[in-house]
C-alpha cells in the first residue's frame, strides 16, 4: 500500500506562527484565556510540543477483550437478582459486581444476601468459574467473601482458574460510615480474609482498594489517587504485621477507581495509579509489578433530571476508562440515580461498552494516550500532586489516622465546596440540569424493589469513628430546585413562571431572552411572552394578562438605555413584586431593578430567591 504523506502538501507551520494566528483571534485577550487549570492546580494548555519524557506507565499483558464488560447486580430480592443476572450473562456481560446494601455505591440498594442458601439462590444457573465476579459488600466484606469461598467450595470449583475480586476494603467502609472496630480487629479480620481466601488457591485480588467513596464525595483526581495509595500501603503494613509477606500481600491489592466525564483527566488519573503503584512497590524493594484496575463510570455526574445525557456522560468516562487501560469497566445504568435500572437501562449500559470495543476498536492499541501531550503532562503531574498529598496522609500516621482525625475529610470538603460553587455559578455546566434544561421531561421507569426489613438499618461496631463522606451528586442543588418548583406545579396545576419583557426586534432581545428562559428553566420556572415590544404599555398590558406576579427586562443594551426605565415603572405599576433584568447594570442602574441576571452570578441562589418571590415553598 502507497504512504501517504499529506502533511507535505501544506506548508511548514511553526508555534510562532500558530501563536500569532492566535494572538490576532484573542483579539487583545491575554493567551491565559485559553488555558484551564483543574481542582489540583494542573494547568491544561491548548498546545502541547509533544512528550519530552513520557510517564512509564507499567501495564499488564494485552487480552481480548481489552477489558471485562461488568453488569451491576444490586436489586434487593434475591431471585429477580438472580434473573437479572443471567440475562446479563446470557447478553454479553463477561461478569458481575455483586453489591451488598451498605456499600459504597448501594445507595438504598442492594442484593439481601445473608446466608449461604441466599448466595446459592443469587448464583444458581451461573457458571462461577467462567464468570467475573467483584464483590462489593463493604463492611459486610469478610462475611460475603466467606459466603463466596463456601459456595466454591460447595461446588468444588478450583479457585486459581476463577477471576473473583473479594472486595475487601474496610477503610473504604468506615470513610462511608463512619464507625468500624478497632484498629486491631480490623487488622485481624483482613489479614483472617487474605489468608483463607489464598488457601483456597485463589491469586487475584482479595483486597480491592475503592476510591469511590473520596470520589463521590467531592475529592479531586489526586485526592482520590492518594487516599487510594494511603489505603493500599496501610493493607500492606495489616498484612505484614499479621505475618504475610509484603511481596504477596501486595499481589493481593487491586484498585476501584472511578471514571467521570473529563476524558484526560479520567485517562491521565488511570495512567498515574499505575505509575505511583510502581513507585510504591519499588519503594518497598519489590519488583514492580502492573496494578489490577477496576473502573466504574461515577454516580457524582449522574444526574436525574434528563437523565438521558447520562448516556453521553457515561459513554465519555468508558470510553476514557478503555483508553486509560482499565481491566474491568462498570459502566452505571443511565437511570442509576433515580432508582433501580429496568432491562432496558442495563441494556444500554452494557451495549455502550460493546460498541466502544468492537466498532470502535478501543483498547486496540495497548496504551493509546501514550505521546499525547496533554495527557503525557497530566500523568506526570497528577502522579507528582497524588504523591505529595499521600504523604501529607502518611504524615498524619497513615489512612485510619487521617480517616479519624477528619484530615482527609477536611480536604476533600474544601474542594468540594469549590467545585459546588463552580456548579451554581454555571461555570461547570451541566446540560440538562443548568445549561438547557426541560421542562417538559416525560417519566423514567425504573424497578421498584424495597429493602427487606432490617437491612437498611444493619448496625456496625462504632470502636472506631470518623466524620462519615457524604456523597454528593454534582447535580443536585439544581435538582432540589426542580423538585421545589415541581411539587408547586402538582399543588396548584400551574408552574412557577416568570413574564419575559422582551425589548425591540427579536434581533436585539433574542439571545439575551434564551439565556434568560434556560436560566429560569434550571429552577423549574417557565418563562412567559415570546414577543418584543416598543412601548411601556405594552409591556404592561401584556404582563397583567399573562398572569404572573414577576417579571424579567431582555433586551439590547441600546433598548434598555430608551426604555428601559419606563418599562420597569410600568411593570411596577402592573403589579410586579419583583423585578429581573438580563444582563449587567449598565443603563439600567438606578431604573428600580431588583436584581440583574447575567455570567458569572451564584445562580442556585438567584433560583432560591426567585423561588421565594413567587411562593413556591408557600
Amino acid at each position: 500500500m502507497p504512504q501517504l504523506t499529506l502533511a507535505s502538501d501544506f506548508p511548514a507551520a511553526s508555534e510562532d506562527d500558530w501563536r500569532k494566528r492566535v494572538a490576532r483571534t484573542l483579539k487583545g485577550r491575554s493567551f491565559d484565556a485559553l488555558v484551564s487549570e483543574t481542582l489540583d492546580g494542573i494547568r491544561l494548555e491548548p498546545l502541547y510540543r509533544g512528550a519530552d519524557a513520557p510517564a512509564p506507565v507499567p501495564r499488564g499483558e494485552a487480552t481480548d477483550p481489552p477489558w471485562t464488560v461488568m453488569q451491576r447486580v444490586d436489586i434487593p430480592d434475591v431471585a429477580r437478582a438472580n434473573a437479572q443476572a443471567r440475562e446479563d450473562l446470557e447478553n454479553g456481560a463477561g461478569g458481575l459486581a455483586l453489591v451488598w446494601p451498605g456499600s459504597v455505591s448501594a445507595g438504598d440498594h442492594g442484593i439481601a444476601v445473608s446466608s449461604l442458601d441466599d448466595l446459592k439462590r443469587l448464583c444458581d444457573g451461573i457458571d462461577i468459574d467462567l464468570t467475573a465476579l467483584r464483590l462489593d459488600a463493604g463492611a459486610f466484606g469478610p462475611e460475603a467473601a466467606r459466603l463466596v469461598l463456601d459456595l466454591c467450595e460447595a461446588r468444588n470449583l478450583d479457585l486459581a482458574r476463577c477471576d473473583i475480586g473479594f472486595g475487601l476494603d474496610p477503610l473504604a467502609a468506615l470513610a462511608l460510615t463512619g464507625r468500624a472496630a478497632d484498629e486491631a480487629a480490623l487488622k485481624r479480620a483482613l489479614a483472617a480474609s487474605v489468608a483463607a481466601i489464598a488457601e483456597r488457591g485463589h491469586r487475584g485480588a482479595a483486597i480491592m482498594v475503592d476510591t469511590r467513596v473520596y470520589h463521590g464525595a467531592g475529592a479531586t483526581e489526586a485526592q482520590e489517587l492518594a487516599a487510594g495509595l494511603a489505603t493500599a500501603i496501610a493493607y500492606l503494613r495489616w498484612l505484614e504485621a499479621e505475618g504475610h509477606e509484603v511481596g504477596d500481600a501486595a499481589r493481593r491489592i487491586g484498585f476501584l477507581v472511578t471514571a467521570d466525564a473529563d476524558q484526560f483527566l479520567t485517562i491521565a488519573k488511570l495512567r498515574a495509579l499505575r505509575v505511583l503503584w510502581a513507585r510504591a512497590q519499588a519503594a518497598m524493594g519489590l519488583d514492580a509489578e502492573a496494578a489490577v484496575v477496576h473502573v466504574e463510570t461515577a454516580m457524582r455526574i449522574m444526574s436525574r433530571r434528563d437523565p438521558h445525557v447520562n448516556l453521553l456522560r457515561t459513554t465519555t468516562a468508558a470510553f476514557a476508562a478503555g483508553v486509560g487501560g482499565a481491566d474491568a469497566v462498570t459502566a452505571l445504568p443511565f437511570t442509576a440515580a433515580i432508582g433501580l435500572p429496568d432491562g432496558f437501562a442495563r441494556r444500554l449500559a452494557r451495549g455502550l461498552q460493546f460498541i466502544l470495543q468492537e466498532e470502535s476498536g478501543i483498547g486496540r492499541v495497548a496504551d493509546a494516550a501514550a505521546g499525547a501531550g496533554v495527557v503525557e503532562a497530566a500523568t506526570i503531574e497528577l502522579a507528582g500532586a497524588a504523591w505529595a498529598a499521600f504523604q501529607a496522609i502518611e504524615a498524619q500516621g497513615g489512612m485510619l489516622a487521617g480517616l479519624t482525625s477528619g484530615f482527609v475529610q477536611g480536604r476533600i470538603a474544601g474542594t468540594a465546596a469549590t467545585r459546588r460553587r463552580q456548579v451554581t455559578e454555571r461555570r461547570l455546566g451541566l446540560t440538562g440540569v443548568s445549561r438547557f434544561p426541560r421542562l417538559d421531561e416525560v417519566a423514567i421507569d425504573v424497578l421498584d424493589v424495597p429493602l427487606p426489613e432490617g437491612w437498611r438499618d444493619r448496625g456496625g461496631e462504632d470502636a472506631v469513628v470518623c466524620p462519615p463522606l457524604v456523597q454528593e451528586r454534582v447535580p443536585q442543588p439544581f435538582e432540589a430546585l426542580r423538585d421545589a418548583a415541581d411539587a408547586a406545579f402538582g399543588r396548584t396545576g400551574e408552574r412557577p413562571a416568570v413574564f419575559l419583557a422582551s425589548l425591540g426586534p427579536r434581533a436585539e432581545f433574542d439571545a439575551r431572552a434564551r439565556w434568560t428562559r434556560n436560566l429560569f428553566a434550571a429552577g423549574g420556572v417557565a418563562a412567559l411572552g415570546d414577543e418584543g415590544f416598543d412601548s411601556p404599555k405594552a409591556v404592561a398590558r401584556a404582563f397583567r394578562a399573562s398572569g404572573a406576579t414577576v417579571a424579567c427586562l431582555c433586551g439590547s443594551d441600546r433598548g434598555y438605555g430608551e426604555l428601559g426605565a419606563a418599562v420597569a415603572k410600568a411593570l411596577r405599576a402592573a403589579g410586579a413584586v419583583r423585578l429581573y433584568a438580563a444582563g449587567r447594570p449598565g443603563e439600567l442602574e438606578g431604573a428600580g431593578v431588583d436584581e440583574f441576571l447575567h455570567d458569572g452570578i451564584d445562580v442556585v441562589a438567584a433560583l432560591e430567591r426567585l423561588h421565594k418571590a413567587l411562593k413556591v415553598g408557600a
